[in-house]
């Protein structure tokens, strides 16, 4: 694929990885959480987007785009034969290895831009949540998911988060204002930004895939179900 500049909030998450990792991960869990904790509440998650997902057509190998701290990472190596995790923040990564991974887990710190060296049609299973919101660039979104239907094989399924609530006035000032006088939350890099649903409808469309079903419009958590078509 043809290179990107890479996103601004690399550097970012590497100086919010050494901070308070967890934290800035999912606020919502608060500090102070264990890191025992922080990964057991991704059972959850993992267990009701494989639920939507339906029957896969194998359980060979899964990919995680935005692993962190292996916080859902471990619990879909409970489902499959090998789960490879990508991550940009190489603090993320080492923290998940400090903290213990299954062996069937494989974590790679890439570019942020795309899913290189992965190879072709290599997943039966693509996952990504609380990642694609924090992206800038639309170019990097539609590239990802370009990536994403190169990686899978077809007849593979892609369990994808983004957020796509209207921005408010308050959120549009917010994101105007100088990171010095804003909460850590909503600081570049780690503040999320919404993009319309048919802007990204479109983006896997152009990709190749199609769509099977959609949770939660026009939300903060609104999940997309793609399939790459099986071409056999």
């Amino acid at each position: 694929m043809s290179r990107l500049p890479a996103d601004a909030s690399r550097d970012r998450w590497e100086v919010f990885a050494r901070r308070d990792p967890l934290s800035y991960i999912d606020p919502t869990l608060g500090r102070g959480v264990s890191a025992a904790e922080f990964i057991e509440s991704g059972g959850a998650i993992v267990e009701r987007e494989l639920d939507w997902a339906g029957p896969l057509s194998a359980y060979d190998r899964a990919l995680e785009i935005g692993c962190g701290v292996g916080r859902t990472t471990v619990h879909l190596a409970r489902h499959f034969a090998q789960v490879d995790g990508v991550d940009i923040s190489a603090t993320m990564v080492r923290y998940a290895r400090e903290h213990g991974l299954p062996e069937n887990v494989r974590l790679h710190v890439l570019s942020g831009r795309d899913l290189e060296p992965l190879h072709d049609r290599s997943f039966a299973f693509v996952f990504s949540h609380l990642v694609f919101q924090h992206i800038t660039q639309d170019a990097i979104i539609e590239a990802y998911l370009r990536e994403i239907a190169r990686v899978m094989r077809p007849g593979g399924v892609a369990v994808l988060q983004f957020d796509t609530r209207r921005a408010s006035l308050p959120a549009t000032i917010l994101q105007r204002l100088p990171d010095t006088v804003l909460p850590a939350v909503r600081r570049r890099g780690i503040r999320r930004h919404p993009r319309p649903a048919i802007q990204i409808r479109e983006f896997g469309a152009t990709a190749g895939l199609t769509l099977e079903a959609e949770r939660d419009p026009d939300s903060a958590e609104h999940w997309f179900r793609w399939r790459l078509p099986d071409d056999t």
